[in-house]
């Protein structure tokens, strides 16, 4: 059975909507997977118990991590002093192979920092990236960066257009997934030209590359997943929270079938986390602002992940990509 290591004291609400979180979706998943909250054991099993979790219920396991990481810990020092915190163990637990996947809603950077060293990166790609399952019309759009790096090399660009079109298939079940690239015009020699280069790379790579796209068509859900550089991409991501913000704010719950469908799309703790792409294992990092419904399914987005093989599928791809870069004698 798949397990998924859970820090307990990650985000602004732990630990009491990070282990609520875990009772709910341990209590839905039915068996299908169980959970490893990592953090303080006598703070966490406090909590259960104040949830009604008792040790005849099945699902959910406690690992002893008694440091604490801050929001504004440096990575590195993370993973220096604090090797006992629940971020890290969660991490540590799938490299030991007792867990299948790890999420947290706490330190992003050190989240990042932790799977990278940890868990390394999977076959010859250049660096992870935050993918983030977006709203569109009509179906949800793969967008990766988000924000996990800011100069990348148009070889690597073309690695996250692989590690998205893999996400999309195996998970978000879109055969043959398009692929577009994001950029200030649809023309080839729009844009830097790390653009222009990472577009005559993704022409030829092991994706359905359907050329660029821009800022506006982003919400049309013509394409399945977005390529973009970490800086843009979490700009992107960062204005998509406002607009919803802002949209709440002006119209309030909007009572239609429109209306509840648009909320359902845009809450993004109705997906729950975002995911670390590129990664030699399943890592996922949630807002710092979760809450239970969040964790909840974030958890159920790891369990998908996991069971998908989508590591094991990005491999494949990558060294499809390496067989068509190599001259044949």
């Amino acid at each position: 059975m798949i397990k998924i290591g859970l820090d307990a004291m990650g985000g602004d609400n732990a630990p009491s909507a990070v282990v609520e979180g875990a009772v709910l979706a341990a209590r839905g998943a039915a068996g299908r997977y169980g959970i490893v909250l990592t953090g303080p054991e006598d703070i966490v099993k406090a909590e259960l118990s104040r949830l009604g979790w008792t040790d005849a219920d099945t699902g959910i396991e406690v690992f002893h991590a008694p440091d604490l990481v801050a929001m504004d810990d440096s990575p590195s020092a993370v993973l220096k002093t604090k090797p006992n915190s629940g971020l890290v163990a969660c991490v540590s637990l799938q490299k030991a192979g007792k867990v299948q996947a790890s999420i947290s809603a706490g330190n992003s950077g050190a989240m990042m920092a932790a799977c990278l060293m940890i868990l390394g990166r999977v076959g010859q790609i250049s660096r992870p990236a935050i993918a983030c399952v977006m709203p569109a019309l009509g179906k949800k759009t793969v967008v990766l960066d988000c924000g996990a790096n800011v100069d990348e090399k148009p070889a690597t660009l073309v690695h996250f257009g692989i590690c998205g079109s893999v996400y999309a298939e195996a998970v978000l079940g879109r055969e043959n997934p398009t692929v577009a690239l994001l950029n200030m015009g649809e023309e080839e020699k729009k844009g830097p030209e790390s653009l222009q280069e990472a577009h005559q790379l993704l022409k030829t790579a092991p994706v359905n590359f359907v050329g660029n796209i821009e800022g506006r068509d982003l919400l049309k859900g013509e394409v399945d997943v977005v390529v973009t550089p970490g800086y843009t991409g979490n700009v992107v991501l960062k204005l998509m929270e406002g607009f919803h913000e802002y949209h709440l704010k002006l119209f309030g719950a909007v009572d239609s079938d429109a209306g509840r469908q648009f909320e359902h799309d845009w809450d993004y703790s109705n997906f729950g986390a975002a995911l670390l792409l590129g990664l030699n294992g399943t890592g996922l990092i949630t807002h710092g602002r979760a809450d239970a419904k969040a964790i909840k399914n974030g958890l159920e987005a790891a369990f998908h992940q996991a069971s998908a093989g989508v590591t094991e599928k990005i491999a494949a791809k990558l060294a499809q990509l390496a067989d068509a870069e190599t001259p044949t004698a």
